[in-house]
């Protein structure tokens, strides 16, 4: 009985103390705190940081992939329907201007352009009037369509071609620079001898730390429209 009664007075003692850490441990905690807490946050600062960027990248791709691929597909199926009128706008190295039929029933005839605007590809479709069939007549521009922006090649995006282009070439003094990308082809000196037309993008989403990618696109003419 009387080391029960022991047991239980030194176990009110200890509860009845009113010590707690040192001066000494306080301090080395508060050190321990100022260095450890920084590093979590750089840290965490670093995860969110990259991970928005890798976030917009996947964006921008997606948007340019879908941009390309729409230019590819309206630049295959373009015709005047009158061969001696033809089918692309003068070669320009930062726009594109063509004549594509709708599917429609009656089709109309589009008046399409794809251009460079600041760092963005816009596109604008125009309807004809009339159907079925040449002279074409156009109303009213129609609207505009941004499809992507962050473009950093703003001085060339378009490159024209009088026969089909060649494999993807990356220039051996260099293979890492996208610049170096190139498509070779014989290059139409007018509009009327354009059978190809090449657009090369590289874009950003703009972030300090933001990689540049470079995509291409090669669109043919499905028919021999142009002679």
């Amino acid at each position: 009985m009387s080391s029960l009664k022991t047991s239980l007075n030194k176990r009110l003692a200890l509860l009845a103390r009113e010590d707690g850490f040192t001066l000494i441990e306080l301090l080395v905690v508060v050190i321990l705190l100022g260095i450890t807490i920084p590093m979590f946050e750089t840290t965490l600062r670093d995860v969110v940081i990259r991970s928005s960027q890798v976030s917009g990248q996947d964006a921008l791709q997606t948007e340019v992939r879908s941009g390309l691929n729409l230019f590819v597909t309206d630049f295959r199926n373009a015709t005047y329907g009158d061969m001696s009128v033809p089918v692309i706008s003068t070669p320009n190295p930062t726009s594109v201007e063509f004549y594509s039929p709708d599917k429609a029933t009656p089709f109309h005839m589009r008046d399409i352009k794809y251009y460079l605007s600041g760092s963005s590809l816009m596109r604008q479709e125009t309807l004809s009037t009339n159907t079925n069939g040449p002279p074409w007549t156009f109303g009213t521009a129609g609207p505009v369509q941004k499809l992507f922006s962050g473009i950093a090649n703003t001085s060339q995006i378009f490159q024209y071609c009088s026969i089909n282009t060649k494999d993807m070439a990356v220039s051996p003094t260099n293979p890492t620079t996208p610049d170096l990308i190139t498509w070779n082809c014989t290059a139409a000196t007018t509009a009327a001898t354009v059978k190809t037309v090449i657009a090369k993008v590289q874009v950003s989403t703009g972030n300090a730390n933001s990689v540049l990618y470079t995509y291409g696109a090669v669109g043919t003419l499905r028919f021999n429209v142009n002679g």
